[in-house]
This record gives structure tokens, C-alpha cells and sequence, in this order.
């Protein structure tokens, strides 16, 4: 593979460019062993990494395109954040706080299975040594509530993750998910002392100068479709059919991709959510499109404690 490196890190695209449903992996190699963070690029990557004698994963966070290839190493240590060690360690955790209604919850948690259990859990805002770097785990959390950026002090990167500036705009369709703490951390990276800041989907690798341009634009794609859905509503849409109103994605994707709709809802509801919280009268709106897309509105917005808070790299389990 033909990689870029920033010092001893190693930016391992993932397949199609990064793109969803695969994402970027960063390989730190030291002189006496490698650690990976993040492992979601696809099977051609996976084949590659298991060349790399991989000790350690570190993972930024539980969504599915950032672990999915975890089972490929099932000799490296897994090691988490405070919020996500849990629905790694028992992926069934996850459907407890589902959004969706209890069937759905119950065929989730038949199929789901662990994709490799985590071992130890990183701090966060503390110098670590991975592989012979020094790195910072700063917490970012509107992705995910547990979601953090790896900084790398001595070699001026830091890897925004989700922060991706893709033209789709701002994920957050998380039960955990939260639109203006999105909005916040990924404003924080700014004030990180870094000249590489380096995106998990599409972009690769951007200067300082760059996230700073592109990051307004991509964060406006949330009041765009703040106004879209308000508009709607406003206008009568009826929320059985607000879902394919191209707020999100279009409604041929939809249609031909199924699985996108749980995406659509969500984003939906959060909008809804956060527009009450300042004030628009959209609470029975909101009641009336998580009964008719059978939504358990208590976990729309669902921010747990994390599942350990004790010191740093505490053994959880063997």
C-alpha cells in the first residue's frame, strides 16, 4: 500500500476511498511493536495489517465502521474509552438504550455478536505512549457520546475522526448523538496545536488551514436541514412521510437501500429534539413521528455514565 506517514504514523485508508460503511486506521510503528487505532478499512486492509504484528487496537469509539474488523486480530489487546468499553465488551448493551421500538430491540440483540471484547480502557486529556508516541485522547464527544480525537504533540496531528467535512455533512444519528455537542468539538479541534489533521472518511489528510475553511460550511449543513424539517412541518408534511423528504439522504437511496431509513428517522428526531430545546413548538410533532415510525422517544437522546471512571488502564477483564 502506498501510505501517507506523518513521523512513525502510518494513515491506512480504508476501501472505496474511506468511505461509509469503511474508514481510516492509523499504524504507529515503534521499534518494538505496532499499535492500531481504529480498525474499520475492509477486508484488502485487514489482509494488510495482519502483516504489521499489530499488539494493540485503540478504538475512538463503538460504531461499526470503526471496529468492524476487530475479530481479524484476535491476538491484539482492544482498548477502549470509559463510555464504550461496555457495549463492546456485551453488544447487547446497545439495544437496551435502542430508539426503536422492542422488536426491532429483540431481533437486534439476537444477531448482534461481539466483534472483539476490549481488554483495557485509555484516559482521556493524558499522555499515553503508544508504540514509543506520545498521544492525547482528547474527548470530543456529539459523534458519539464517548467519540475522541488522537493527538499526536510531537508530530502535529491529530485525527478528527467523524469531524470529515464530506459533503453528506455531519453525522449524529446515535441514540448517544448530539447535534450542538457536534458542533462544539468539532469546533475545538481548532484550538489543538497541530498542523495535520487527519478525517476516518474520504478527505485523508487536511492542513490546519484547511479544516478551519471547509469546517463552517459543513457544520451549515445542520441549520440547512434544520430548515428543511421546519419548513415541512410547518407546512403540513405529515410525519409518516417526512422520512422521504430528502433531508438526509434521497428517497431513491432509501429505497434501494433500506437500512439507510433507521439513519433518516433518527436524524429526523434529533432535529425535532433540538429545536424544542430552543423553543419551537414541535413537541407533538415529535410524538405524533415516534409513534409513526415506532420510536421510543426516551432514548432518542440517550447519554449514559460512562461504565468505568476509575485510573487510567484499570484490567476490566482477561
Amino acid at each position: 500500500m502506498n501510505n501517507q506517514t506523518i513521523g512513525p504514523i502510518e494513515i491506512v485508508m480504508g476501501e472505496k476511498g474511506s468511505r461509509t460503511p469503511y474508514s481510516t486506521s492509523l499504524l504507529i510503528r515503534g521499534k518494538e511493536d505496532r499499535t492500531l487505532i481504529d480498525c474499520g478499512g475492509g477486508p484488502s486492509v485487514y489482509t494488510y495489517l495482519s502483516q504489521q504484528a499489530i499488539k494493540q487496537i485503540y478504538v475512538t469509539h463503538y460504531h461499526p465502521d470503526h471496529i468492524g474488523g476487530l475479530s481479524q486480530f484476535p491476538s491484539a489487546q482492544i482498548v477502549t474509552n470509559p463510555f464504550d468499553y461496555q457495549r463492546l465488551a456485551d453488544p447487547a448493551e446497545m439495544a437496551k438504550t435502542s430508539p426503536f421500538d422492542l422488536d426491532e430491540i429483540n431481533s437486534r440483540r439476537k444477531y448482534a455478536q461481539p466483534l472483539g471484547k476490549p481488554h483495557l480502557i485509555y484516559p482521556y486529556h493524558q499522555e499515553i505512549i503508544l508504540s514509543g508516541t506520545r498521544v492525547v485522547m482528547i474527548h470530543a464527544p456529539g459523534h458519539s457520546e464517548g467519540f475522541c480525537c488522537p493527538y499526536f504533540p510531537d508530530h502535529g496531528a491529530v485525527l478528527v475522526g467523524d469531524f470529515d467535512l464530506t459533503s453528506f455533512g455531519p453525522w449524529y444519528f446515535s441514540p448517544d448523538s448530539d447535534i450542538d455537542l457536534f458542533m462544539e468539538s468539532a469546533r475545538a479541534m481548532l484550538r489543538v496545536d497541530a498542523d495535520h489533521y487527519i478525517t476516518s472518511h474520504q478527505k485523508g489528510v487536511v492542513s490546519k488551514e484547511e479544516y478551519r475553511e471547509k469546517l463552517e460550511p459543513y457544520l451549515d449543513i445542520i441549520e440547512r436541514r434544520d430548515e428543511k424539517i421546519r419548513r415541512l412541518v410547518e407546512g403540513g408534511c405529515p410525519p409518516a412521510d417526512l422520512v422521504w423528504q430528502d433531508v438526509f439522504f434521497f428517497r431513491q437511496h432509501l429505497e434501494k437501500s433500506p437500512g439507510l431509513l433507521w439513519m433518516e428517522r433518527m436524524g429526523v428526531a434529533k432535529h425535532l429534539t433540538r429545536m424544542i430545546r430552543r423553543g419551537e413548538p414541535f413537541g407533538e410533532y415529535l410524538k405524533l413521528f415516534a409513534a409513526a415510525h415506532r420510536l421510543r422517544e426516551e432514548y432518542i437522546d440517550c447519554f449514559r455514565p460512562p461504565s468505568f471512571t476509575g485510573n487510567a488502564y484499570m484490567l476490566m477483564q482477561k
